[in-house]
């Protein structure tokens, strides 16, 4: 165990190195004290931490190569900020939007190794063959075609070897550097990196486990039973595991072939059944495909929408629904208060908000629609729009709505490349006005207003008990206030740079005094008749005090 630990120590310790050395490259020199990651460096590289040429690129561009050259966890992580332009700028989301997560393919033996491993027996006993070229490959695994002893035809999912410790090793450094950025760099509450490690965490952690991607599957396949044009592959459970996944094989043409015309499928028929499946999923279901881009969809022979890859879903209440109606509603309408309303429903204020402005900016947006047809109003615009609205009123909007507006923009691209005439808000006019006369019939009424009812007698019943607590606390001096001082962490570096910077100085001199009375003494090896250990002395003590001053000059303050 204690081997165990010391060797995760180690692989973190190069990570760290790694991680510093290519932020240096790129330009990002700076964030190494910051981020405490000078301590990682190697000493050559202490006295070169901000190399001229990378200035050259934005630094939106230079994250971007930097997320890129730190591999498949750092991808990831670029490719949800990238989903979260209520939390970041622009130009950055246009940089990271351009992640691929895209890698060379592992031996066709790993493979093998991987489903046996997994199975717990030969795979010869459950296959009749495994094709050796991949379908596809991502940094997390890679899909065969296969062949059950039935006959059957199906597809395998299988994670790469190891990938879990990587990820592991990854995840822990993020946490680490968001907690530093948090207390020295974003000190607001706006942005807070260490929530975004936490849902990061939480989101490759589900694609890392297959059996949740494979439950996800079951889920769209019962909400789409009675649904003809849209098919999805059945999960083969007796073969699936955390890391392995099984899936019936449908025989299909990709939807990007279909995009770009190289076959001769009725291309607006399949918009409107992509449009329809889609509104269906967030204004019906309440539970949609996080990443419905063409390559995650295929057209059968029977012209049918096929939906694969689920491994990131997003999921909204009732509540939520509403409210996304509404706001559909909202545009069609040219009505500013009611998506403002909308808007501010959605998100979580995290600082005092002057609604007046946010108004007139709803306003202006709404304006530029005004007389133009619904034929002609972009959906796609109008959630950026909304997202750079939350952005500069600081209006935090939840996780699975940013991934919601993600996948409209996606599907509003699909459905465009599909039919030049396509529109999105068309599509989700009557889903909308549905979900709303739902909310209005009598049972709705009735039930909703037992809820509130039970909610309040709750609230009522309750409050005596927690304000007892409240009191016995209170007169015990249990009631403690935790306050936090921002940027006392930054001021214990600080002070431990100096505290280093002294008890160098201090070994310098402590040398010199040394080696000074060594050299009155005529013994031991000697080099121009002097006491070699006294010379060697002399030495080491110029060599730290030159790096001592060094270190001074760069720091700017003497």
């Amino acid at each position: 165990m204690a081997f165990w630990s010391l060797n995760r120590h180690y692989r973190h310790i190069q990570r760290y190195r790694r991680i510093a050395e290519v932020l240096i490259k790129n330009g990002f020199g700076y964030l190494i004290d910051s981020l405490d990651l000078y301590q990682f460096l190697p000493l050559r590289k202490r006295f070169n931490i901000e190399p001229q040429e990378s200035n050259e690129l934005s630094r939106a561009k230079r994250l971007r190569l930097v997320l890129e050259e730190l591999g498949p966890t750092f991808i990831k992580l670029g490719q949800l900020l990238s989903t979260r332009p209520d939390l970041i700028p622009q130009n950055y989301i246009e940089e990271l939007t351009k992640l691929q997560d895209e890698v060379p393919s592992f031996e066709f033996e790993s493979v093998i190794e991987q489903v046996e491993k997994e199975l717990d027996c030969s795979y010869r006993e459950l296959f009749t063959e495994i094709e050796k070229e991949p379908l596809a490959a991502a940094s997390i695994g890679q899909v065969h075609k296969a062949y059950l002893k039935g006959g059957q035809k199906v597809v395998i999912k299988v994670q790469r070897p190891n990938i879990r410790n990587m990820i592991q090793t990854d995840l822990d450094i993020i946490f680490n550097l968001a907690k530093v950025l948090k207390q020295r760099v974003f000190t607001d509450e706006f942005l807070n990196p260490v929530e975004i490690a936490k849902e990061f965490d939480r989101l490759i952690k589900k694609e890392l486990n297959y059996e949740i991607e494979g439950k996800n599957t079951d889920k769209f396949r019962e909400n789409f039973a009675d649904d003809k044009k849209v098919k999805i592959p059945k999960v083969h459970w007796d073969f699936s595991t955390k890391k392995l996944l099984v899936l019936e094989y449908i025989d299909g043409v990709k939807l990007s072939k279909v995009c770009k015309g190289e076959t001769k499928f009725n291309r607006k028929k399949l918009a409107k059944i992509g449009a329809e499946s889609f509104m269906k999923q967030i204004l019906i279901d309440g539970y949609f495909h996080g990443d419905p881009h063409p390559g995650n969809m295929l057209v059968t022979d029977k012209e049918q929408l096929a939906y694969l890859d689920f491994g990131i879903v997003g999921r909204i209440d009732q509540k939520t629904m509403e409210e996304i109606a509404n706001i559909f509603l909202a545009v069609i309408r040219q009505d500013e208060d009611k998506m403002l309303d909308g808007l501010l429903n959605l998100g979580v204020l995290t600082q005092q908000i002057d609604e007046r402005s946010l108004k007139r900016d709803i306003n202006e947006l709404l304006d530029e629609y005004y007389g133009v047809s619904l034929q002609d109003v972009e959906l796609s615009r109008i959630i950026n729009q909304m997202l750079q609205l939350a952005y500069e009123y600081r209006v935090e909007l939840p996780s699975d709505f940013i991934l919601l507006g993600k996948s409209l923009i996606t599907l509003e691209g699909v459905g465009t490349d599909l039919d030049p005439e396509f529109n999105a808000i068309k599509t989700a006019k009557p889903f909308a006005y549905k979900l709303l006369r739902e909310r209005l019939e009598p049972k709705r009424l009735i039930k909703d207003l037992f809820d509130d009812i039970r909610e309040f007698y709750d609230f009522i019943i309750n409050f005596p008990e927690k304000l007892d607590k409240v009191l016995r606390l209170l007169e015990n001096r249990n009631l403690r206030i935790e306050l936090k001082h921002l940027g006392l962490d930054e001021l214990i570096s600080k002070l431990d740079i100096v505290t280093n910077r002294l008890s160098i100085s201090v070994i310098i001199a402590a040398l010199i005094v040394g080696s000074s009375l060594v050299m009155q003494i005529d013994k031991g090896p000697s080099f121009l008749g002097l006491p070699m250990i006294g010379l060697s002395g002399y030495l080491i003590a110029g060599f730290f005090g030159i790096l001592l001053i060094i270190s001074i000059i760069k720091s700017g303050r003497f």
